[in-house]
Order: structure tokens, then C-alpha cells, then sequence
């Protein structure tokens, strides 16, 4: 092990994100001021952005208010399809020109194109240093300020086709323990809290749909053990959560034939959660989709779909889901965030590649990835 590799025990890791509140003012006065999220009032209507990236032509759906931002390839059976946006109907959000509507899966739910499906670029929410630490110089929707230069080549060493010098020990390996086997609880109405008691309106989920059956994972769980390994009936997923980064991902747990689980290796890397699959043994990095480390090296993730809004908004996408709940075989507080105000100031607590302040490290924006590149998306376009 490199000298320069730095151990920091887990208890460490928490205590310093939760103590890390007395330097938030200073932060946040000498770095661009981060998006709010905004209260459930004025306006909440859909916003669709059409853009070119990479060859594909896209068609971003956001609101602000909804807090709300999803991607699709607007292509078709060869041709490139219009929309209108759909207002106060979720799932629905909007309508093509042959009169179909499409809800927030990309799914055609009547009309001509009932039963079709929009293809999702990889998109998922996160902070932007992430973004800017992962993908040095990507360009950011409707923003004229150019990065302030475009980072160190990265070149992987010691078989790692990332900087091993460059990758931290964060926790123990399986110090922070994955689920694998969620319980939950059916919500089967729009007007209904939260039957655990424990997660409120304006707090953050990640909702799955898999064959009509959706799944709902609060942040307040995924805080303290960032993976969970679930499945909807014969698809066998993981959802990878990086408190560090606010990155959510949900993985095909099939690789190469054989069905594995993810567990929380310890490592970081650009502060960034490295996962492994038991199977193998092999390394990942979640942000950039494939495994980085092991006999998998090289392997792309294979990425489902999932949605990251508010809890208020997830009720009304599906007004039938199950929720995983705090019986999870651990002692954890799921009312508290274990990394206290780091989601809102501007401290990083692993050092990263490339440091772009064009916006505030915490704003949270919706990257797309194509082709190896990304573009980010604000909500202050939407």
C-alpha cells in the first residue's frame, strides 16, 4: 500500500462531517451561491429543454419547484419526436405530435405510440464538484463561464485503470453496511405520509419502476449504508448511493451471466464511492459506470432507470409504491444525517482531480453521459 494513501477510519469520516458545520458560513461566503431547493410554492410547472449532445438529440423534462430532472434520446423507430409539456398530471409530463402521452419512465401510455419506450441516456443527479472532478471541462447547459482549464490527464497505475495514489480509504471494507435484504411498505395513496414516521415531504428519494411495481429508497436510509441490493421480480439491481457526492445509481446486478451483490469497499476515489461486487471482487467507480479495479476491469455498469426527487413528488408519480423502512437489521438513527450540514456547505473531505468553481460545489445538477463526455443540466433552466 502507497504510503500516500490516507486511512480514515469511518468513525473519523462521521464525526468530521458531522463537526464540519462551524466552517459553513465562511464556505459559502467565498464560493458561488448554490441553487436552493425551493419550497412547494408559486409556480410548479414542467419545463422541457430540447439540446444536442454528442450526436443525440435530447429532451430534458424538469421542474424546479418539483425539484424534478430527467433526460430522453427523443429518437423514435428512426425519427426525432416533438413534445408538449403535460402540466399537474404526474407520471404524465407530456404529449407527442401523433398525440400519444408519455409519463415520467418514457413510456407511451396511449394513443398511437402506446406501449413504446424512450431510450434514457446515463443521467443521474449529483453535486457538481463531482461533475467537474470526473468529466474536466463538460459543458454546462445555457452557462457562458468557461472552466477554468481542463484538469490533469488521469492514467491508471498499479492495476487500476484510475490513479491508485489517488484512491482513499474512507471505511473499512463492509464498514458501512450494504442492505440486501430491504423490507417495505406499501403507500397506496397521494395524500398519505410516511407510514415509518421518519422522512419528511421536502427530503430526498430515489424511486425505481420495474414492470408497473416501483420501489421508493429515502436518503435518510441511504445516508448510513449507501448500497442496497433489491430486486423486482426477475430483475436483480443495486442501488448505489454516495452521501459524498449525492450521486444515486441503480445497477443490473446480472454481469457476465452470473447474478452478484455490491458491497461498500472502503475506497474513494475523486471523493466518490467505489463499490464491489462480491462476486468477482472487482472494484467500481459509480461515476464512471464500470469497474475500475479486478478481474472486471473495463466492464461497463449495466444502469436502470431511477428518478431522485422529493418525497412529495414521488407520491405523485406513484400513488402506489413500496417504500423500504428503517427495519433494516441496524441500530442507525434515520432521522439525522449522519454528515450533518455537508450537503449545503462547500467543503469536500476527499481531495479531487480538478477543482471547477464555475458553480457552487454543492449545486445539484442532472449529468448526462454519452459517449464517454458529459453535459450538466441546472434547475435554474427549468
Amino acid at each position: 500500500m502507497k504510503k500516500h494513501f490516507k486511512i480514515w477510519t469511518l468513525v473519523f469520516l462521521l464525526i468530521g462531517m458531522a463537526c464540519s458545520s462551524s466552517d459553513s458560513d465562511d464556505d459559502m461566503n467565498s464560493n458561488p451561491s448554490p441553487t436552493p431547493n425551493p419550497p412547494p410554492s408559486g409556480s410548479t410547472k414542467l419545463k422541457i429543454v430540447y439540446d444536442e449532445f454528442q450526436g443525440s438529440s435530447l429532451a430534458i423534462v424538469g421542474s424546479s419547484v418539483q425539484n424534478l430532472l430527467v433526460a430522453f434520446d427523443r429518437a423514435l423507430e428512426g425519427e426525432s419526436l416533438n413534445f408538449t409539456v403535460v402540466q399537474d398530471s404526474l407520471p404524465i409530463i407530456m404529449q407527442d405530435d401523433a398525440g400519444s402521452y408519455w409519463n415520467i419512465f418514457g413510456q407511451a401510455t396511449d394513443g398511437p405510440n402506446q406501449g413504446k419506450q424512450l431510450e434514457s441516456p446515463s443521467s443521474f443527479m449529483g453535486y457538481w464538484f463531482s461533475w467537474g472532478a470526473f468529466y474536466p471541462g463538460l459543458e454546462i447547459y445555457d452557462h457562458t463561464a468557461n472552466p477554468p482549464n481542463l484538469g490533469a490527464t488521469v492514467s491508471g497505475s498499479d492495476g487500476w485503470s484510475i490513479p491508485r495514489d489517488e484512491v482513499y480509504i474512507g471505511a473499512p471494507k463492509e464498514a458501512i453496511p450494504s442492505i440486501d435484504n430491504p423490507n417495505f411498505v406499501r403507500v397506496k395513496t397521494t395524500k398519505a405520509g410516511d407510514p415509518d414516521n421518519f422522512i419528511d415531504d421536502a427530503e430526498f428519494v430515489v424511486l425505481v419502476m420495474i414492470n408497473g411495481t416501483s420501489h421508493v429508497y429515502p436518503h435518510n436510509i441511504l445516508n448510513w449504508h449507501e448500497i442496497v441490493n433489491d430486486e423486482i421480480d426477475d430483475s436483480k439491481f443495486a442501488l448505489v448511493f454516495c452521501p459524498l457526492t449525492g450521486t444515486s445509481t441503480v445497477w443490473d446486478r446480472n454481469i457476465n451471466g452470473s447474478n452478484s451483490t455490491f458491497g461498500v469497499s472502503g475506497f474513494l476515489y475523486n471523493s466518490n464511492v467505489v463499490p464491489y461486487d462480491r462476486t468477482s471482487g472487482s472494484n467500481w467507480s459509480q461515476m464512471l459506470l464500470k469497474s475500475v479495479n479486478g478481474s472486471l476491469e473495463g466492464t461497463n455498469s449495466k444502469n436502470i432507470f431511477a428518478i431522485e426527487t422529493t418525497y412529495a413528488t414521488a407520491r405523485n408519480i406513484s400513488s402506489d409504491f413500496q417504500q423500504m423502512t428503517t427495519d433494516t437489521g441496524y441500530s442507525r438513527n434515520y432521522t439525522q444525517n449522519p454528515y450533518g450540514n455537508y450537503p449545503v456547505n462547500s467543503s469536500i473531505m476527499f481531495s479531487v482531480n480538478f477543482d471547477d468553481n464555475r458553480l457552487h460545489a454543492k449545486e445539484r445538477v442532472l449529468g448526462v453521459i454519452i459517449n464517454g463526455k458529459a453535459k450538466a443540466y441546472r434547475f435554474t433552466s427549468f
